[in-house]
């Protein structure tokens, strides 16, 4: 079975992940717990490059594993479209799997990241809360099997025993219709590759501050557009995207 966390920096999950697993095991559960930081702090030092190994790397341990083991996967996975990569996973094994959403209110995220050392900036989870896509407010096969308030004591016996009822039912993969699904993927992808790129470019400081809302501004009406075409070219929707950028 495939549990899937999502949730942001200091909502619990690593905590959460490691308890759940404990409970599981004392019901002879054999569950290993994978995530992109077991792969990250294998570096010395983080470099955005790194990322795109970061994420194969994680869906090879992650794919591997699932074929004899439960997996909880210890991940932010606040896109909707990494869920989905997920998905994926267990529908190749015909395996289970559970999205289980752990929140808490911004403020709260915020003084438990101050209280661990502002590993993350908080700029950063502020600018993630804004992002998130909750999961079940788009897509059926998006749909949490648990949502859990953080900031409340957790029931883990329950929990692990709703787990292993689900684990026993027949896996049932949401078909969607299949034109729509390919434009879906093909949006998804386009929406992330162009979140990257505005990123870089502001890294690389070729906009001043005050234009960066409206390169984001910018981004989203790109968006709107290309959402309305049919038979959307990847590759060429993004140069497209770039070269807005480089002519603005």
């Amino acid at each position: 079975m495939l549990i899937i966390l999502t949730g942001l920096p200091g909502v619990g999950k690593s905590t959460f992940s490691k308890n759940l697993a404990k409970v599981l095991s004392k019901n002879n559960i054999d569950i290993i717990i994978l995530g992109s930081d077991l792969i990250r702090e294998s570096f010395p030092i983080w470099k955005e490059k790194y990322e795109e190994f970061i994420r194969k790397t994680t869906h090879n341990l992650i794919d591997n594993a699932l074929k004899n083991y439960w997996v909880i996967v210890d991940d932010t996975n606040y896109y909707n479209s990494m869920r989905r990569d997920l998905i994926n996973i267990a529908k190749k094994y015909n395996k289970n799997y559970a999205i289980i959403y752990l929140k808490a209110p911004l403020d709260v995220l915020i003084k438990r990241n101050i209280e661990r050392g502002e590993k993350i900036p908080n700029e950063v989870i502020k600018k993630m809360y804004e992002k998130f896509d909750e999961p079940g407010k788009k897509y059926k096969w998006d749909e949490p099997f648990l949502i859990i308030d953080t900031t409340k004591d957790i029931d883990l016996e329950n929990i692990a025993k709703k787990l292993i009822e689900k684990s026993k039912e027949i896996p049932k993969f949401y078909i969607e219709d299949e034109n729509k699904n390919k434009n879906d993927n093909i949006f998804d992808k386009i929406d992330k590759e162009t979140r990257k790129i505005v990123s870089e470019y502001i890294k690389s400081c070729k906009f001043s501050k005050d234009k960066i809302k409206d390169i984001i501004e910018l981004r989203k009406e790109f968006l709107r557009k290309i959402k309305k075409i049919e038979d959307i070219d990847v590759d060429n929707a993004l140069k497209e995207f770039k070269n807005i950028l480089d002519n603005y």
